[in-house]
């Protein structure tokens, strides 16, 4: 934390705060570092509904906010996720609000359908279909990759108006089809009223269900109908109540010791306009909602990194990491990725010849340092000569031998451990997977399973082995006491984790030994080769360093221009510049 110091909050009950302790020591043991920024904008006391996203790491997001956030909340859990035996059990202690969402009840249809949108864009049709028994008004039928008609009238067991056109279809044959009923969200939307009118705190997913996509999904109307219907029935929240976009920014979500950064975002205020279209119903009701879902959708540009597609990503962060700027915090790091971001993909959908070219060289340095097996932060410790590369490089290794030997045994003791997170996460990525529509890889399940499954199994571990330790002591100490030889049981159950601890917080230092190798091998083995990758660096930050100079009106809109200091290289202070805006 980093700004929350001067923030004064009502204290939240006992329990709240004994589960949020618990959450912040799970982030802590699970993460190497998490960085939260902008508490000092939450509102300390007016009722705030809490947007965060992108949704990429299940129940591991609301650990991790929960852990960070300085006002008590109460979060919209999903269903499927309420019943289940132990997350929703957590979720009942913490009065979490039960959503049922479509996604959850969607079913297979009788029958299969075509569709048409150049024929007859408004209407659905049937073969061996049931859509009178099957479909009410305000259900979705979905088809093909993704598809939605949102039904307006049934008309016949053949036969259905849909509300609008589906764009980008080319369906002129039969296929099977599913439907997601329409779900009264009343009873949610007054409980959530309920509480933002006594000024507490709402938490929710706007994206609808967690995802491993490289952009944010589509948010959500939800969020917006309740702020809006709150504020239709109790106008005095209109000038109290504010909506905070919270970014969740992981470097590698599903992997064990990575970093993550907690952004809190300028607080959305109310129009009354809004509201008094939101009052009318109808076409001015759904422009307030969108409205709103817009200012929503622009406030998570400050606090979060979209791309469009994988592939651009990793060419943006690496143009970034090339880009000609000092030391940055992990804060810093992700939003000079979002200012990235921003900028190259407005000169991508511009078609900018230097950027293509660009892009093309820094897939070619990528594909480069991968095929050597380096990082791009190693390349500038390839300027060593090849006796002193052979001596650190002995150095470390020997600093290697002497925490794997401290560390061999800690991890033969978790083997079994090991095997059973890495296990059932699999199998739960691959059934999330099989039962989504927008994952690529199901990565967003992996953190939170190897989590649940380790917080069960350590314990019984951990038992096991002071049971086998109890054994024998009655074998071999016959001359103990029965209660000296259980409480030497239970001292060894209840040291093991506190062991593991330290083993595993010098295992960070035993992984940043062993990823410093690989370069010192390739300055023993081939010192050329370091001189060209050094050589073809140093070429392509300078011109991706001047590209963003010439386009900083992109790349940096919110910055002025007296705000943007140069040194003799005419490189960009980023960081005095993020200072100075902080002022």
């Amino acid at each position: 934390m980093t700004e929350n110091d001067s923030i004064i909050t009502p204290s939240p009950p006992l329990i709240y705060t004994a589960f949020r302790l618990g959450f912040r020591v799970i982030s802590h043991l699970f993460f190497r570092e998490i960085q939260t920024t902008g508490t000092h904008l939450v509102p300390s006391s007016d009722p705030c509904i809490f947007i965060v996203g992108p949704h990429a790491n299940q129940f591991i997001d609301g650990v991790t906010l929960l852990s960070r956030n300085p006002r008590h909340s109460y979060v919209l859990m999903a269903s499927v996720s309420y019943n289940r035996p132990l997350i929703g059990h957590v979720g009942k202690i913490l009065s979490a609000i039960p959503v049922v969402r479509p996604q959850d009840i969607v079913h297979k249809g009788t029958g299969s359908i075509t569709y048409s949108e150049k024929e007859d864009p408004f209407h659905i049709l049937g073969e061996n279909t049931q859509f009178t028994q099957e479909l009410n008004p305000r259900d979705f039928i979905i088809f093909g990759k993704n598809y939605k008609g949102h039904v307006a009238r049934v008309i016949s067991d053949t036969c259905i108006e849909i509300t609008h056109a589906i764009p980008n279809t080319n369906t002129t044959f039969y296929t099977s089809f599913k439907i997601a009923p329409h779900v009264d969200q009343t009873p949610v939307y007054n409980e959530v009223h309920d509480y933002l009118n006594r000024n507490e705190c709402i938490t929710v997913f706007p994206e609808g269900g967690s995802h491993d996509r490289p952009e944010m999904l589509p948010l959500k109307a939800g969020f917006a109908v309740m702020a809006l219907g709150a504020m239709a029935e109790n106008p005095e929240l209109i000038s109290k109540l504010k909506i905070v976009p919270v970014g969740l920014n992981y470097f590698h979500p599903d992997r064990f010791r990575s970093r993550a950064v907690v952004s809190f975002g300028q607080p959305i205020s109310m129009n009354p306009t809004w509201v008094e279209g939101f009052k009318k119903g109808g076409k001015e009701k759904r422009e307030a909602i969108t409205h709103l879902l817009d200012q929503s959708d622009e406030a998570f540009k400050t606090v979060t990194t979209n791309a469009p597609d994988y592939d651009t990503l990793l060419v943006i962060q690496a143009a970034r990491r090339l880009y000609n700027t000092k030391k940055l915090t992990l804060h810093q790091v992700v939003e000079l990725n979002r200012h990235f971001v921003t900028g190259w993909i407005q000169l991508k959908e511009k078609e900018d010849t230097r950027l293509i070219s660009l892009t093309r060289k820094v897939k070619l340095y990528n594909d480069t340092l991968s095929f050597l097996g380096i990082k791009d932060h190693q390349v500038d410790k390839l300027n060593i000569t090849p006796i002193r590369a052979s001596l650190l490089l002995m150095r470390r290794l020997f600093k290697l031998i002497i925490l794997a030997g401290l560390g061999a045994p800690s991890i033969l003791a978790n083997l079994p451990l090991i095997w059973a997170t890495h296990t059932i996460s699999k199998q739960k990525q691959k059934e999330a997977l099989a039962g989504s529509m927008v994952k690529i890889a199901g990565k967003d399940v992996l953190a939170t399973w190897k989590i649940i499954v380790a917080g069960i199994a350590a314990p019984m571990l951990y038992g096991f082995y002071a049971a086998i330790y109890f054994g024998y002591l009655l074998k071999r100490k016959p001359e103990l006491t029965i209660h000296t030889k259980m409480m030497r049981a239970c001292m060894i159950w209840a040291i093991q984790p506190i062991l593991h601890y330290i083993l595993m917080r010098l295992g960070d230092s035993g992984i940043d030994i062993y990823k410093s190798i690989k370069p010192l091998f390739l300055a023993v083995r081939n010192p050329e080769v370091g001189q060209i990758l050094r050589v073809m660096r140093n070429d392509l930050s300078r011109d991706i360093t001047s590209f963003v100079h010439e386009h900083q009106d992109l790349f940096f809109p919110q910055l002025k221009k007296d705000t943007l200091h140069h040194d003799s290289s005419d490189k960009l202070d980023v960081k005095k510049s993020f200072i100075h805006r902080g002022k």
